[in-house]
């Protein structure tokens, strides 16, 4: 008979331990579904579209197209700033080619697409009995077109496109492959991890005039690819603790008496007012873009949330005003029993809701 006791007050909706062990579960739960969030390898950055250089291709360019190989070195990125979408990028750039194929001066003419050159040294020059191997040391600002759909639980992909626009396909196409692109192991960046790297190689046409198809201008790319993984949480705690914090004050209206009419008011309003400050705080914090990001949609989702729970108070605190404490105690075990189904209701829709909009 304790034991029957003991569990009907455990799982007595309207005790305070039940409510109590409810929160808890709910604030372990959604600890674990940010946490499969945040170990995610999710990539939306587009690639840049290239022609690739094939057989075929080969034989429309004829046999006098040189190849060129291509490469890279990172040494280390100077500024890396994934909100403000600017980068700098100190590296190596190397090109090996046949002398007698192509003039060292339409080498030297490459260039950053989607990027300015800083500084470019002389090239560096050394000559084999089969080949020429030309190296500078090139310091350039990038600027890519990064998604933040995902925010702040997105990964990146940096593109560096190597463009030589002086010439045409049929006189130069760059080679790569996977060993072209390098970096330095200990390149550290706060809050990502470099995860691996990629390569590619192809020409870009531009139509120039659409009703004139002889106004095109290709010209041969090199595309290197960075994709970079979220390493901290640091970002994601002062986002969402605050945020959640004030959801879950308002869940904690429902943990009073129901007489207790100011205090369940004055929690509910204090969390919606508290959510409604801190969107100044997250602003400062967040990528400057036109559509939703996965930070909006869970703000929404507390404000929303919030605000209802501030109305379900309100209006079951004016309920118990009118019905009366000593007259109606009937009336009053309903009202505490709708607050109790209230509550379970808000619980289970902030943990669903949440997960919806963190793993899809």
């Amino acid at each position: 008979m304790k034991f029957i006791s003991n569990w009907k007050q455990y799982f007595d909706i309207n005790s305070m331990r039940f409510k109590l062990a409810l929160c808890l579960l709910c604030s372990i739960y959604l600890l674990i579904i940010f946490k499969v969030a945040l170990s995610r390898f999710t990539i939306t950055d587009a690639i840049p579209q290239i022609k690739p250089i094939n057989t075929e291709v080969l034989k429309k360019f004829g046999p006098f197209t040189t190849r060129v190989h291509a490469g890279m070195f990172i040494k280390n990125f100077p500024v890396f700033d994934i909100i403000k979408n600017t980068f700098m990028v100190d590296s190596v750039i190397w090109f090996t080619y046949q002398p007698d194929e192509v003039m060292q001066e339409t080498i030297d003419r490459f260039s950053i697409d989607n990027g300015r050159i800083i500084i470019k040294s002389p090239p560096d020059i050394k000559i084999t009995k089969d080949s020429v191997f030309v190296k500078y040391n090139v310091l350039f600002e990038l600027k890519t077109d990064l998604t933040f759909y995902r925010f702040p639980f997105e990964d990146h992909r940096i593109p560096i496109l190597v463009s030589n626009d002086f010439v045409t396909p049929n006189e130069m196409y760059y080679m790569v492959d996977q060993t072209s692109f390098q970096a330095l192991p200990n390149i550290s960046i706060a809050g990502w991890r470099l995860q691996d790297m990629n390569v590619d190689a192809g020409f870009l046409v531009l139509d120039l005039d659409k009703d004139d198809t002889t106004k095109k201008n290709s010209s041969p790319k090199a595309l290197f690819l960075i994709n970079f993984a979220k390493a901290g949480i640091r970002k994601a705690l002062i986002i969402f603790i605050p945020l959640f914090s004030a959801a879950f004050l308002s869940l904690f209206s429902f943990l009073m008496n129901i007489a207790n009419i100011v205090g369940k008011f004055s929690l509910a309003i204090s969390a919606v007012t508290a959510l409604l400050g801190y969107r100044f705080v997250i602003e400062q914090m967040m990528p400057q873009v036109g559509y939703f990001t996965t930070t909006d949609l869970i703000y929404l989702l507390l404000l929303i949330f919030s605000f209802f729970i501030f109305l379900a108070q309100l209006l079951l605190t004016r309920k118990f005003m009118t019905t009366g404490q000593i007259d109606q105690p009937k009336a009053i075990q309903r009202l505490e029993l709708i607050s109790s189904i209230i509550f379970i209701i808000m619980a289970l829709l902030l943990v669903s809701t949440t997960t919806y909009i963190l793993l899809t």
